[in-house]
C-alpha cells in the first residue's frame, strides 16, 4: 500500500509558480523532474565563473605589465 507524501502547502504553491501546469501534483512533479537539469546548469555556471575569474586575473597581470612598460617609455 502506498503512503501519500505530505508536501507543505507553501512548497506546492511555489512549484505552481514555476510549472506550466497549475495542478498541484503536476507542478511538484515538474519541479522534481527539472531539478537535475538545474543542478547541472548551476555546476556549469560555477565552473565558467571560475574560468572567468582566472582569465580576469591573467588580464590584470598583463595590464599591470603594460602599465609598467608604458611608464618606462615615458621616463626615457
Amino acid at each position: 500500500m502506498r503512503k501519500p507524501l505530505l508536501i507543505p502547502e507553501h512548497l506546492v504553491r511555489e512549484a505552481q509558480l514555476y510549472a506550466p501546469s497549475r495542478d498541484p501534483l503536476d507542478a511538484v512533479c515538474h519541479c522534481l523532474a527539472d531539478y537535475p537539469r538545474l543542478v547541472a546548469e548551476a555546476r556549469q555556471m560555477r565552473s565558467r565563473l571560475s574560468q572567468l575569474d582566472s582569465e580576469a586575473s591573467a588580464l590584470d597581470q598583463r595590464l599591470e605589465a603594460l602599465q609598467i612598460a608604458c611608464r618606462s617609455i615615458l621616463d626615457l
